[in-house]
């Protein structure tokens, strides 16, 4: 009995050691002058996230915020041996509103606070994607290009070759199908460098809304159709977060590097849709 009575008291004994030794630990970290100079920092790096805007059946995309991992921050700082304010590390503040949750929503557009924009064009031709990757390659652009199933099918080596871009499915000019959607991102996703997470409709088919949702995939339609007057549309109309839609012909291919030019001179970025539509 009295054994037992010593294990136990040795076994209380183990337990409050340890127990006082972490609350040593953590009275000195807490007066550490690197953990001081964190606390007393940490709400200026503090980015609240802003909430997806949903209206109707369309949406736009929120932004992540950010605030400082005190604990990480820390760990990082006493390793280097010196407070560092490029040290620190961040946790991600997701917004209550978000894509994620809303692919049954059109995204007509990137966050307004984003500066950036986007060249959308669908594909079934090399001869079109061969001129516009040249022009997009002189103005050191990139583009979104959503091919058509059958080009898509045939011509998957110029595809990889152009990786610099992103792609993406169109269907069959713009009509997507249950038993070749999956393929053809699939297919994308491997021969590219992005993953095809977009569909494409520029007339709001709730048809291709519904069956692109059922895939887990996000369904855009563009803020700006250049249609035969590209630029004077983009002219009129352009606002940060614009998903320009541009036709593919004649008067398209010529006003093409002066749409770039007028987009870039009124300070906007022309980025790929996944860093446009990113959270």
């Amino acid at each position: 009995m009295k054994s037992i009575v010593k294990l136990l008291g040795l076994l209380v004994l183990i337990v409050f050691s340890f127990f006082y030794t972490d609350k040593v630990i953590e009275v000195i970290r807490e007066e550490d002058e690197v953990m001081i100079k964190i606390k007393e920092e940490k709400d200026h790096y503090f980015v609240k996230p802003i909430d997806a805007i949903v209206s109707g059946n369309t949406i736009i995309p929120g932004i992540n915020g950010r605030e400082v991992d005190v604990d990480g921050s820390y760990k990082k700082m006493k390793e280097q041996g010196i407070y560092n304010e490029k040290l620190f590390v961040f946790d991600e503040i997701k917004p209550k509103v978000r894509l994620e949750d809303n692919q049954d929503k059109f995204i007509i557009s990137g966050n307004k606070n984003k500066k950036m924009v986007s060249l959308v064009f669908s594909i079934d031709s090399s001869r079109y994607l061969e001129q516009v990757d040249k022009i997009l390659n002189n103005k050191n652009v990139i583009g979104n290009f959503f091919v058509d199933y059958s080009y898509l099918i045939s011509n998957s080596t110029v595809i990889k070759d152009k990786s610099h871009h992103e792609f993406y499915s169109y269907g069959s000019n713009g009509i997507y199908a249950p038993d070749t959607i999956l393929f053809a991102n699939n297919l994308i996703s491997r021969i590219s460098n992005n993953e095809a997470i977009y569909c494409f409709s520029p007339d709001m088919s709730k048809k291709t809304l519904s069956l692109c949702s059922k895939n887990n995939l996000y369904t855009i339609s563009p803020t700006i159709v250049g249609a035969n007057t590209p630029y004077k549309n983009v002219k009129n109309k352009l606002e940060s977060g614009s998903i320009i839609f541009l036709s593919l012909n004649n008067e398209g291919m010529t006003e093409l590097p002066l749409v770039i030019d007028y987009i870039e001179g009124k300070g906007y970025k022309i980025v790929g849709l996944s860093t446009l539509l990113s959270e």
